[in-house]
């Protein structure tokens, strides 16, 4: 096949055909590499002095294209300047911090853990939640300040896919359980349902703000957005019912997914959600979204019949595992790459990536045999070790 650039690669696979290689995606709001992990790659590819962190107040802090180039990510992102769940604000002991929504953060690195919701005490049918929520001004220049340029820099200088982050590492589910405190939502959600739309709903008005901001700066450059993440699932099974995802959650999304879709038709939109989400799939598609990330390698993840099921509808990016195969052995890593390859490359709808972040058990060697194999075994047309 003729060389192809980055961006032709990615759209390939997106489109449902087989390019050159399979795409490779490290870098985004669910697939990103942990600072410790950041700086031992730095020495390894010997780059040098780190970039300058792109937001405080997480433990993936640094954009380092260099280190991008180094691991043949095809995928270059632009980023908010400020996200509305980061800990930035000091707080009453060193290791406590406070967001935009005013919600206590706790350090326990390399995360950070929510503390008590600032609405755990609300009591639903006796308190107003306009009183006692007050969400940030969603208008200010603080949130989007170096979109526009660091997303036309992307398009226009360089031939990678361009992804716009997310607008908030938190969706409007994940958001409610921080500051309702997740078993007094799931409560909630059942026992008072208006109250929890009614949170949900200003959540969502927030984010949909948010994602406004993002599309006017820099949504003419944009190839692809990733809509804030939002777990629904353990490992077992989802949190919630498929019920309840349709009836309270589904209907947001949509509203944010139309919000794009207004200011650019065609582009591609990333859905994230960790944990077994295969009963919610159907719905999910529905929405009209283009990628689903990480596909989890669960034990009740069947990776060949979803791909079977919905492999010409979507677009699967993650499901390289990093909780058993990235911190073991250089063959598990290899291993590891060949299966997921083989599971969900086939005909595209495939972005290679790890299914959360890479973390800091993760040795800097496994990083880059993940790559090496990728880059090995991706070769179209598949020709994958029996």
């Amino acid at each position: 096949m003729t060389k192809i650039s980055h961006r032709e690669r990615v759209i390939l696979s997106l489109n449902h055909q087989e390019p050159d290689r399979v795409p490779i995606a490290i870098g985004g709001g669910s697939y990103g590499i942990v600072d410790p992990s950041y700086f031992k790659l730095l020495e390894y590819y010997q780059l040098g002095e780190p970039v300058p962190p792109f937001r405080t107040g997480h433990s993936i802090s640094y954009m380092d294209d260099r280190l991008l180039e180094k691991l043949g990510s095809d995928i270059r992102y632009v980023y908010p300047n400020l996200l509305p769940n980061s800990p930035i604000n000091a707080g009453s002991t060193p290791d406590t911090f406070t967001d935009s929504y005013g919600q206590v953060w706790h350090r326990a690195l390399p995360y950070y853990y929510a503390g008590k919701g600032i609405l755990s005490d609300f009591k639903p049918g006796k308190d107003r939640l306009n009183q006692a929520l007050d969400l940030p001004d969603s208008s200010h220049n603080r949130w989007m300040k170096g979109v526009e340029e660091r997303a036309k820099f992307l398009k226009s200088e360089t031939d990678h896919f361009v992804s716009m982050r997310m607008v908030a590492s938190h969706g409007v589910f994940q958001t409610a359980c921080d500051l309702r405190g997740t078993e007094n939502f799931l409560i909630d959600l059942a026992i008072y349902p208006d109250f929890a739309q009614e949170l949900l709903n200003q959540i969502g008005d927030f984010l949909i703000d948010l994602t406004h901001q993002a599309m006017r700066a820099g949504g003419q450059y944009f190839d692809m957005i990733e809509l804030p993440g939002d777990d629904y699932a353990s490992n077992l099974n989802t949190l919630i019912s498929p019920t309840m995802f349709k009836q309270f959650i589904k209907p947001i999304i949509q509203r944010m997914v139309n919000t794009i879709r207004e200011y650019q038709p065609n582009i591609n939109i990333m859905f994230h959600s960790d944990g077994l989400i295969t009963s919610i799939l159907d719905d999910i598609i529905d929405l009209g979204v283009d990628v689903i990330h990480p596909l989890e390698p669960l034990p009740g993840t069947n990776f060949e019949e979803i791909k079977k099921q919905y492999g010409k509808k979507i677009t699967f990016m993650g499901a390289i595992d990093i909780s058993h195969a990235l911190p073991g052995s250089k063959e598990d890593v290899i291993n590891e790459v060949i299966l997921r390859i083989k599971q969900l490359a086939p005909n595209g709808g495939y972005i290679l990536a790890p299914s959360n972040h890479i973390q800091a058990d993760v040795p800097v060697e496994n990083v880059v045999t993940m790559v090496e194999a990728a880059h090995q075994y991706g070769k179209y047309p598949l020709d994958l070790p029996k």
